[in-house]
């Protein structure tokens, strides 16, 4: 998936990537929008055997303080740093070799520009598109076409 981010995201991606690594995180999106007279940034991030609310408050002090020294955002904005959540974001090329075999919603646009969402057993990525299993059908979608793409979390096994 190759999506454009917004600047400030691209300013920051890297040090807070290199951070959370430091800490034994990984970061899974950056988020920069909302009303400009207070934006929002937002940090997902995600361990092995999940994240907790005290790691979550824990990172949010430390990248607080590298975000002041960077200073990527003129004025005031709120800092989240979250976990990716069940329905994690499927982000980078790699989650999709990274998840398969779990169970994914994808959002493309169509060859006529339309927007559709594929869900099914997620395959990988084979010839630059991911391959969703659903009951009898195999679908493949070209990864320029991703607008995004998730777990899709089954409630219903609970």
């Amino acid at each position: 998936m190759r999506q454009p981010k917004h600047p400030v995201v691209e300013q920051i991606e890297d040090e807070i990537s290199r951070t959370l690594q430091s800490f034994g995180y990984e970061l899974v999106l950056i988020k920069f929008g909302g009303p400009v007279q207070r934006p929002t940034l937002s940090i997902y991030m995600d361990k092995p055997g999940g994240v907790t609310s005290g790691d979550c408050q824990y990172m949010t002090e430390r990248l607080s303080v590298l975000l002041d020294a960077m200073d990527p955002i003129p004025g005031s904005y709120n800092l989240v740093v979250s976990s990716p959540g069940v329905n994690r974001p499927l982000v980078h090329d790699a989650d999709f070799t990274r998840f398969a075999g779990q169970d994914a919603a994808v959002t493309y646009r169509t060859a006529e520009n339309r927007r559709a969402t594929v869900t099914g057993r997620l395959q990988g990525i084979v010839d630059d598109a991911v391959v969703l299993v659903r009951g009898e059908e195999t679908v493949h979608i070209p990864l320029e076409r991703i607008e995004q793409a998730r777990l899709d979390y089954d409630w219903g096994d609970t």
